[in-house]
């Protein structure tokens, strides 16, 4: 059984992205059991390069969408146009492992689970997956098992089955981008299907680890799409983001350089009440 992978590029070459080169480092026998959709969401398209060679087949799209540059768009392409049985989510500055690939083939083989997923870690930090019933997830990490309550994670390194995303549809249009993985995860919590969280660490760097790096736009991106997250599908916690919010506002008030940040979280609690 082959593996569709979908990987989203962004600032450059997808060639010269930290996941291309792992991916293109596989043993031969693995990746001749991968089939890579490579969605550029990049500046200019970049066909004039080689194909890359060994895997099962390789596919590149540029995205000439000007409204929509995310990875849902990203996603929801490597799904329709998928041949196989399971895709797998892959953001460009995932450092994926031989090991994790090879586990999640011979899972695919022979499981009763619908999505798979690695221990993903930013240094000595687990990101996901993580508890879903707190709003300071990251506190709560989860170990490898199976789950079928209480998780969520980041969608790098995520493997679903196409049956699964057969029954809700694909991926919505409410998340272009920031909180489409916690979206995925909760429609998997909601069916109470089964998630395999493989024992197998894989690093990434995630943006929201380093909030004083990020522009205006993607700060505000990050935290909308996190307020409407919980307002409609969460709203049990909504108390929490809110209070979580106000502590930031207080904290970017009182130091000067933060003003506009504190003024978009500001914005944000207005506009999605």
């Amino acid at each position: 059984m082959k593996l569709t992978v979908c990987l989203v590029a962004y600032g450059k070459e997808f060639t010269q992205t930290e996941s291309f080169k792992r991916l293109d480092n596989l043993s031969s026998s693995i990746k001749r059991s991968l089939n890579l959709i490579v969605f550029d969401n990049g500046r200019r398209e970049v066909t004039e390069y080689k194909i890359p060679e060994g895997f099962s087949s390789v596919s590149y799209y540029f995205n000439n969408e000007m409204i929509e540059r995310g990875t849902r768009i990203a996603y929801q392409y490597a799904f329709d146009n998928m041949t196989d049985s399971w895709l797998m989510l892959l953001d460009d500055d995932t450092a994926i492992t031989d090991n994790y690939i090879l586990k999640v083939l011979k899972e695919i083989l022979n499981t009763q689970v619908d999505a798979l997923c690695p221990l993903i870690f930013d240094g000595q930090v687990q990101l996901s997956p993580t508890d879903s019933d707190t709003v300071k997830s990251l506190n709560f990490p989860k170990e490898s098992g199976i789950y079928s309550k209480n998780i969520t994670g980041i969608s790098s390194g995520l493997v679903l089955s196409k049956q699964f995303m057969l029954e809700i549809g694909g991926f919505t249009r409410e998340f272009p981008l920031d909180y489409l993985d916690h979206w995925v995860f909760w429609q998997l919590r909601d069916r109470k299907k089964k998630i395999k969280v493989i024992d197998e660490i894989v690093q990434h760097q995630l943006s929201v680890q380093r909030l004083t790096e990020l522009s205006e736009n993607r700060f505000y991106s990050i935290f909308s799409s996190e307020y409407l997250f919980y307002k409609k599908y969460v709203p049990e916690a909504l108390y929490q983001i809110r209070k979580k919010y106000v502590k930031m506002i207080i904290v970017g008030f009182l130091k000067k350089n933060q003003g506009i940040r504190w003024r978009v979280l500001l914005k944000i609690i207005f506009n999605r009440q």
